[in-house]
């Protein structure tokens, strides 16, 4: 049984808003777990994460988009002296800063270290 059979013209249901939000700014869940298996599945599980490094900084960019927007909230809020909700969305800030640079360290590994094993 194929994907759409279930549906008039194979018409597939749209996808819920979380989920599709989910997979624009969640880039982790594209690469595989090289911890696990046999060797030759490690090295196959790193040769595919170093593939799917070329899209590391459009990820990058959207977190550091988010980042931004979360501190000009901030800033914005502190200036209306709302300072409990300034002082989340600066912890939130920090929290994407926190994105940005594992996302930078995870670019600069699959690129600087060809082969793992």
């Amino acid at each position: 049984m194929e994907r759409g059979d279930n549906y008039p013209n194979g018409a597939q249901p749209l996808e819920p808003l979380w989920r599709l939000a989910y997979r624009f700014f969640w880039p982790f869940q594209y690469f595989r777990d090289v911890t696990q298996g046999s060797l030759l599945e490690r090295q196959q599980n790193y040769r595919y994460n170093r593939a799917m490094r070329v899209y590391l900084p459009g990820f990058m960019v959207k977190w550091v988009f988010l980042t931004a927007l979360c501190f000009l909230t901030g800033s914005a809020l502190v200036q209306f002296a709302a300072v409990v909700p300034a002082a989340g969305c600066y912890i939130v800030g920090c929290w994407t800063f926190i994105v940005v640079v594992l996302l930078g360290v995870d670019w600069v590994w699959l690129e600087r270290f060809p082969e793992l094993y």
